[in-house]
């Protein structure tokens, strides 16, 4: 493509977007066109195709890390850096205190797109006040579930620092299944009786992956 066809072809991404916004691009036309502000001559069709087909999704690419979207032909710093914004910005505008936890629907959407790309198994706290307020969200050092024996001091560390009253714990399953582990049932059960006895509440234990989220508090699990 010469250099007058790519600048046509990039002004008529900028243009149909500005008409009707994103609404209507593929994965591909919107991180063509995204690569565009980080890419001024190369031909970014080609680079928005080969990330596609190493992520899987435009999702998956945003909310790579920078070092991993740097392993990429042709991805250089900007680059990697204008994409993970994209998640890490999303997240900024969640405001904590502005959200009020009133059932299971509040959270779910948050959630799956916090975690449910990652290919890790994380642990979160939603920390919540008294009104059901979200007050924080913190990353809990809790490396993987059957390493119980660390949770409960690294947990109350951090609803003492926020002042919490209620907690919601959240972990990624990384496999794709939802379901929830003998381990997790334990595991929640055994946090909920401690919280008891130091004045705070574990209201749920969600397990998220990039197409669903489980309750298990509305599942029955943990009752």
């Amino acid at each position: 493509m010469s250099l007058s066809n790519k600048e046509g072809h990039r002004k008529r991404l900028r243009e149909r977007f500005l008409r009707a916004g994103i609404k209507g691009f593929s994965d591909r036309e919107a991180l063509e066109l995204l690569l565009t502000f980080s890419i001024t001559r190369a031909n970014t069709r080609l680079l928005s195709v080969d990330l596609l087909e190493k992520f899987g999704s435009l999702k998956n690419i945003l909310n790579q890390p920078p070092s991993t979207l740097l392993t990429v032909k042709g991805v250089g710093e900007s680059t990697a850096t204008l994409l993970s914004l994209f998640s890490q910005f999303s997240t900024l505008s969640e405001k904590p205190g502005k959200i009020k936890i009133t059932g299971t629907m509040d959270v779910e959407e948050y959630l799956k797109r916090k975690l449910g790309s990652s290919r890790k198994e994380k642990f979160t706290a939603l920390l919540l006040d008294q009104g059901n307020h979200l007050i924080a969200d913190v990353d809990v050092d809790f490396g993987t579930i059957n390493q119980t024996q660390v949770y409960p001091r690294n947990l109350v560390e951090k609803v003492i620092a926020h002042s919490a009253a209620g907690v919601i714990l959240v972990h990624n399953h990384p496999g794709g299944t939802t379901s929830p582990s003998s381990h997790d049932i334990a595991l929640t059960k055994k946090l909920r009786a401690m919280a008891k006895d130091l004045d705070f509440r574990i209201l749920d234990h969600f397990i998220v992956t990039d197409k669903e989220v489980v309750s298990l508090e509305t599942i029955g699990a943990i009752n």
